[in-house]
């Protein structure tokens, strides 16, 4: 029973790490002045929102690039999430309705980063890039 209690600390330590770091605590991120990008992409799926039940998601794939972190994410949305259009320098209040299979969106994420494949976390911000 002893040994099995002395084999379950190094396991559970194991599994934390390997389910990555969270964004609110820094881990796995630049500094906060850096302007990264978490993901750049094109939306390829929509979860449509439910009332009093999910605000809803989306998939978006891209590339990585210098100032984005991942290709591949499933991207929850809450309705804190502030969703935008960029119009050259500017950008201007968007809706959820805006967001369509295909639209181009770049991502920031609030909060845990669940390292699955693909990733999965929720969005603080949209902006359609479009």
């Amino acid at each position: 029973m002893r040994r099995a209690a002395g084999l379950a600390a190094p396991l559970l330590t194991l599994a934390v790490i390997a389910c990555g770091g969270d964004s609110q605590s820094g881990a796995n991120r630049p500094s906060a002045t850096e302007n990264v990008i978490d993901i750049r992409g094109s939306i390829t799926e929509l979860a449509t929102p439910v009332a009093d039940v999910s605000p809803g998601g989306m998939a978006v794939e891209g590339e990585v690039e210098a100032d984005t972190r991942y290709a591949k994410a499933w991207v929850r949305m809450k309705d804190s999430t502030v969703i935008s259009r960029r119009r050259g320098a500017a950008t201007v209040p968007a809706a959820m309705a805006d967001l369509k299979p295909g639209t181009r969106v770049e991502v920031k994420f609030a909060g845990v980063v669940a390292q699955l494949d693909p990733i999965q976390a929720t969005a603080a911000e949209i902006t359609i890039i479009d």
